[in-house]
C-alpha cells in the first residue's frame, strides 16, 4: 500500500486491499521500484494500491526502524511456528488483557506484536503465555497481600462473610437436627437465625429489596420484627429456607483483576511498558 505521495507504507491483504478500493478511499495502482511507478485502471495487473488521502502518521515514516522493515516485508499467510497452511488464529504477543490497558502507542500500529499459529501451535503458546501471566499476577498479590498485612487479601473475586456463613450453618443445623439438639443450642442458633430475618425486615423498610419482596410500611415492618423476634412464635419452614439458602460469598473489596494488577506495577513509566512488551516478545 502507497501513501498519496507514492511512498510505500505496508505489505496488506488483497482483501483489505479490495475494502479501501470499494470504500473510494485508494485506487489500484502498480510499484516496482521508488522512482519507477505506473498506473492501471484495473486490479488484474495491479501491485498495489494508493490512498487517496493523506495518512496521519504512522510507523512507515521512520525509514531503517525494525517496525518499518516488518511493515514493508512480503508476508506469507502460514503458521509462523511450523509453517501449516490451514486453519489460522491470531496470537497477541502480548497478551491481550495486557495490550488493552496499556497507552495508545503500544495498542496501535503494533501489527507486529500479532501473528498467525494454527491450531496446536496456538494451544501451546496459550499455555506457556497462561503460566507466565500466572507466575506474574501471583506474585504482585503476595506483595501486596504482605504491604496490608492480610493474607491472600487480593486473590479471590470473592469472599466468605464470616457472619452470613455462621447464619447459613444455625439454620442448616435447626432444620435437620433440632430434634436431636440440646435446648440451649436450638436457643443460641435461633437467636442467631432470628437477628439476620429481622435486619432483613429493615432493610425492607429502608427500601432495600435485593429479593424482589413487597417493601414494607414502617409499622408493618416493626410488628413483623416483633413476631420473628419473639421466641414464642416457631419460626416457619419458609423462614429456615430463606436462612439456609443465605449467599455468604460476599465480593471482595480488596480485589484487583490481574491484568490490572500487572500493568499498575509498569506505573505508566515508558521504560518499564517496554522493557513489559520486549521480555513478552522474548518468551
Amino acid at each position: 500500500m502507497l501513501d498519496n505521495n507514492r511512498e510505500p507504507m505496508c505489505t496488506i491483504s488483497l482483501k483489505k486491499a479490495r475494502w479501501y478500493v470499494r470504500k473510494g478511499i485508494a485506487e489500484w495502482s502498480s510499484f516496482i521500484e521508488h522512482g519507477n511507478q505506473s498506473t492501471d485502471n484495473g486490479q488484474e495487473e495491479a501491485k498495489c494500491i494508493k490512498l487517496l488521502f493523506e495518512p496521519s502518521g504512522g510507523n512507515y515514516q521512520n525509514t531503517g526502524t525494525p517496525e518499518n522493515l516488518y511493515l514493508k516485508s512480503a508476508k506469507q499467510n502460514v503458521c509462523v511456528a511450523c509453517g501449516s497452511t490451514d486453519h489460522h488464529m491470531r496470537h497477541y504477543i502480548v497478551p491481550y488483557a495486557y495490550r488493552t490497558l496499556l497507552p495508545d502507542q503500544y495498542k496501535t500500529h503494533m501489527s507486529h506484536d500479532i501473528v498467525i499459529l494454527c491450531p496446536e501451535c496456538h494451544v501451546s503458546c496459550e499455555k506457556l503465555s497462561k503460566a507466565k501471566m500466572k507466575s506474574m499476577e501471583n506474585a504482585l498479590r503476595d506483595d501486596l497481600s504482605k504491604e496490608v498485612g492480610i493474607e491472600n487479601a487480593f486473590c479471590s473475586p470473592v469472599v466468605d462473610d464470616a457472619e452470613l456463613h455462621h447464619v447459613r450453618s444455625c439454620a442448616i443445623a435447626l432444620a435437620r437436627w433440632r430434634c436431636t439438639m440440646p435446648e440451649d443450642k436450638i436457643e443460641s442458633h435461633e437467636k442467631v437465625v432470628r437477628g439476620y430475618l429481622a435486619g432483613i425486615v429493615n432493610a425492607k423498610c429502608c427500601g432495600e429489596n435485593e429479593d424482589g419482596d413487597k417493601i414494607m410500611m414502617k409499622d408493618e415492618a416493626q410488628e413483623h420484627k416483633k413476631r420473628i423476634l419473639d421466641r414464642s412464635v416457631p419460626l416457619t419452614k419458609q423462614q429456615l429456607q430463606k436462612a439456609c439458602s443465605v449467599n455468604y460469598r460476599v465480593k471482595n473489596p480488596h480485589y484487583i483483576s490481574g491484568s490490572e494488577l500487572v500493568v499498575r506495577s509498569l506505573s505508566g513509566d515508558a521504560k518499564k511498558i517496554e522493557n513489559f512488551v520486549v521480555d513478552w516478545r522474548k518468551h
